[in-house]
């Protein structure tokens, strides 16, 4: 796979490789976070931190992460949408947000790491699938999004491992099979999400989607 070439002096900016960006430049990331330091300053959690004094390395930022997990996007004239690739697809560029999405910055490396993984499944009453088969599902989804397997919970006792992986730093996400395997009462779904984010992870899954203010919410008004 070819490297994007080195380019001598940043396209926003105009500092030549090894210089400090300037303050205002909109390619400079945040040291901190990995994403655009721009970005950083209009988020209301972030505006106040400090981004640091990034230097221009010859190529975007995220870029060279991009093409090395195999995350490149392209549109589709037919389709008339944005969709998944790989890198040696014609006229293809790297899928950043999918990298934000599914990465984590590393600030110590300054680079993207992909997101650890770990699974949690548990037996549905009356449900036809076995805990073996919704294990698998969710092994499949991991590697459809590109995240880093590192284990695999199950059951009431395995929910707490969980929950431990992601406070101890071993994970950064939990991956359920549904929404439905985090538990029998809504209550208990939102509070087992509500521990992960506490944790500083995130729960995914097949078409899960948590959105912060709506767990926060649902809890505050049971």
């Amino acid at each position: 796979m070819d490297e994007e070439p080195l380019r001598g002096t940043c396209p926003a900016c105009e500092v030549a490789i090894g210089e400090t960006h300037a303050d205002d430049c909109d390619v400079a990331e945040c040291l901190a976070t990995g994403r655009k330091r721009l970005w950083c300053r209009a988020q209301r959690d972030s505006a106040g931190h400090d981004c640091g004094r990034a230097d221009w390395t010859g190529r975007w930022p995220g870029h060279a992460e991009a093409r090395e997990f195999g995350w490149h996007v392209r549109w589709d004239a037919d389709a008339q949408r944005w969709g998944w690739c790989s890198p040696d697809v014609e006229g293809s560029g790297p899928n950043l947000s999918r990298l934000y999405e599914h990465a984590r910055w590393d600030p110590d490396a300054r680079r993207w790491r992909r997101c650890r993984a770990v699974v949690f499944s548990r037996a549905i009453r009356g449900g036809q699938a076995s805990i073996e088969e919704l294990t698998e599902m969710a092994h499949r989804w991991i590697t459809e999004q590109g995240y880093e397997l590192v284990g695999e919970h199950l059951g009431a006792r395995g929910w707490r491992e969980a929950v431990n992986d992601i406070a101890t730093g071993r994970a950064d996400v939990v991956a359920v099979p549904s929404v439905e395997q985090l538990g029998l009462a809504a209550r208990q779904v939102f509070e087992r999400i509500a521990a992960v984010r506490a944790a500083g992870g995130q729960v995914v899954g097949p078409r899960v989607r948590v959105e912060a203010d709506v767990v926060t919410s649902l809890i505050a008004g049971e």
